[in-house]
Formats: structure tokens, C-alpha cells, sequence
């Protein structure tokens, strides 16, 4: 009965440990997500910010007279480039990122799921341990029985 208690205390005690982890991977992929929005929120906010920015940019080449828009038209022209060049960087820092966070969070997916199987491993060779210690504990106690059987047979009818 006390291999049972222990087997059964054990048995509790790592699927409370199981639960724990998937818990922590749960709450870990929740900050992750969380982040990722943070990260996404503040990008669209420089994105709205560098848009807005352009946008004044061009009302005010409308409002200027003919020969002044000529003139800073050219100015502007590279301007207008560099804008470009710095938002398509920026796009694509932004890519990259994505890339780079979405690669960190399958690689910490693979290496919780990597634990789990781990503790799938530990369990399923207790669970035979167990098996085995039982099943030989119950061969000891059906040879002790027979012997028994036969000592109380022996001393009842006389050998």
C-alpha cells in the first residue's frame, strides 16, 4: 500500500510540475504576443508620424506659387528620394524584426515543446519502473503465499 501512496505522490508531483510548465509556456507566448503588438503599435505610430510628415510636405508644394514649386521641386526631388529610401529601409528593418521575433518565438515553441517530450520520456519510464517494481512485488508475494499454503498444509496434515 505505501509503494501505491508513493507511487501515486509521485505521480502528482510531476504532473503538478507538468502543469506548471505549460502554464509558464502559456504566459511566456502571452508576453511574447504581447510585446510583438507593442513593437507593432509603436512602428505604425512612426509610420502614421513619417506619412503625416510627407503628407505636410506635399500640401506645401501645392501651395507655393509656379516658380518657387519649379525650384523646390528640384530641391525637393531628392528630398523626396531620401523620404523614400528611409521608409523602405524602415519597412524593411521592420520585415526583419517580424522575421527575427517570429524565428525566437518558434525556436522557444520548439524547445517548450522539447521539454514536454522530455517529461513525456520521464513519465511514461516511471510509469514502466513502477510496472516492473509491481509486478515483481506481486511474484514475491504470490511465491511467499504458496509457500505459505504449503508450510500451513504441511503442519495442518502432517508431512
Amino acid at each position: 500500500m505505501a509503494l501505491k501512496d508513493i507511487w501515486a505522490k509521485e505521480r502528482s508531483q510531476r504532473l503538478t510540475e507538468i502543469a506548471e510548465r505549460k502554464l509558464e509556456v502559456a504566459q511566456h507566448r502571452q508576453q511574447t504576443q504581447a510585446e510583438l503588438r507593442a513593437i507593432r503599435q509603436e512602428l505604425n505610430e512612426e509610420a502614421q508620424m513619417l506619412h503625416t510628415m510627407l503628407q505636410e510636405f506635399v500640401t506645401k508644394l501645392q501651395e507655393t506659387g509656379l516658380a518657387e514649386k519649379q525650384q523646390r521641386q528640384l530641391d525637393n526631388a531628392e528630398r523626396h528620394q531620401q523620404v523614400r529610401t528611409m521608409l523602405e529601409d524602415y519597412v524593411e528593418a521592420l520585415r526583419l524584426y517580424e522575421q527575427q521575433a517570429r524565428q525566437e518565438r518558434l525556436e522557444d515553441i520548439a524547445k517548450r515543446k522539447q521539454e514536454v517530450l522530455e517529461l513525456k520520456l520521464e513519465v511514461l519510464q516511471l510509469q514502466e519502473q513502477f510496472s516492473s517494481e509491481r509486478a515483481l512485488m506481486s511474484q514475491e508475494l504470490t511465491e511467499k503465499l504458496q509457500r505459505f499454503r504449503t508450510k500451513l498444509h504441511d503442519y495442518v496434515w502432517g508431512s
